[in-house]
């Protein structure tokens, strides 16, 4: 639920092919044959820019066996590749499907602040109101604006890791948290800072943005994601988890779950122990393909105006350079995210018009980072895109 540092990684990438064939014999001077000269052999056509992208990923899942890692890049002339490599189920030997759904952790913010620019635009909320009118005995809610939120400056005190802790043991991967069991935990702690004075990553801004967000427009967050962002694009294998509704298959995924040493197979439904503290932070799931063509479609204006994406790039409502829900990096814009189980990261390249997402099914200490090889596929991609 939580960014990672961005490994930088560099590699080279060489692909070559080449042929050759043996002059046919010259006839006999001496003879009145005859010779039919042979064709020379055909050049082998190079390797198509899909399979470039598809020996990068598997490259990589085989250098850091074992992982499952499924993959998407969409090129300027609207042509999108989807890849996999590595495993989905270790034990049974299930390859990853570049079709399988994932949870994609903290990338959920970039689809709260796309929703929360558009409900703006629509004039239903305002970025720099106070959200005393929705939240009157939240702490500093006089002071705290939908924008510090977005934003990260809102000095909202995080209680995610008191909330899912191993301190005393395994947590309960089935234990379901309440939208206002977290919204009571983050009041119940100190402010981390007064309101707007600088920026600290906190997943509970997110929380506290979905519940201003639901009592602005009388209708709950899921279906405001569904409506404003997933329904205009036709993501139809994304969605915001809910312990509520009807389970759906995601990938397996694999983590030290029981605190042995050992990874531990987390199954093929989301476990509400883990999902449902992430909420708006950090609970969607998704595939790598939904997730390029949500990027795409955000900073082609498909979802928000020029203005509002001006708006949502900005660093200066953000820290560093991160902004409204979303990051700068390597001339990229986008996020990443983990939680447990799934790291993943999607990046747009507002150069080239280049997407990429990278989705993987290892979290700990030694699971390789998603983001650093979504950067290098970005390079990638950009490479092969004419």
């Amino acid at each position: 639920m939580t960014r990672l540092p961005l490994a930088l990684i560099t590699a080279a990438l060489a692909l070559a092919a080449c042929t050759s064939g043996e002059d046919a014999a010259p006839g006999s001077a001496d003879t009145d044959a005859t010779t039919v000269p042979t064709m020379p052999a055909a050049a082998a056509e190079p390797p198509d820019r899909g399979a470039k992208l598809q020996g990068l990923i598997e490259a990589w899942a085989t250098e850091n066996d074992p992982v499952g890692v499924a993959a998407a890049a969409r090129f300027p002339d609207g042509e999108t590749w989807l890849g996999g490599a590595g495993l989905a189920d270790r034990e049974r030997g299930i390859p990853v499907n570049p079709a399988d759904r994932f949870e994609i952790a903290s990338i959920t913010k970039t689809f709260m602040s796309a929703l929360t620019l558009r409900l703006a635009e629509e004039g239903l909320i305002r970025l720099d109101e106070p959200i005393g009118q929705y939240l009157p005995s939240f702490p500093a809610s006089d002071e705290i604006t939908v924008r510090h939120l977005l934003g990260h400056r809102a000095g909202v005190f995080d209680p995610v890791s008191e909330l899912v802790s191993d301190r005393e043991g395994p947590p309960d991967p089935h234990k379901v948290f309440k939208p206002d069991q977290l919204l009571a935990a983050a009041a119940a702690g100190t402010p981390v800072f007064p309101p707007g004075s600088t920026h600290d990553y906190s997943n509970a801004n997110y929380w506290v943005l979905a519940v201003v967000l639901e009592r602005a427009t009388g209708r709950n967050i899921g279906p405001l994601l569904d409506r404003w962002m997933l329904e205009p694009l036709g993501l139809r294998d994304t969605s915001l988890f809910d312990s509520s509704l009807p389970e759906i298959e995601i990938v397996n995924a694999y983590k030290d779950l029981d605190l042995d040493g050992a990874e531990d197979a987390l199954g093929t439904q989301p476990l509400p122990g883990f999902v449902t503290p992430a909420w708006t932070a950090g609970g969607m799931i998704s595939t790598a393909g939904d997730l390029v063509t949500f990027l795409n479609g955000l900073f082609a204006g498909d979802l928000l105006t020029e203005a509002s994406l001006d708006e949502m790039l900005d660093v200066s409502s953000g820290g560093g350079s991160y902004a409204l829900g979303i990051y700068g990096t390597s001339g990229l814009w986008g996020h990443d995210g983990g939680i447990d189980g799934y790291l993943s990261a999607a990046f747009h390249d507002p150069q080239t018009a280049v997407t990429v997402a990278v989705l993987t099914n290892r979290f700990g200490p030694e699971a390789p980072q998603a983001d650093a090889l979504a950067v290098r596929l970005a390079a990638l991609a950009n490479q092969v895109a004419d």
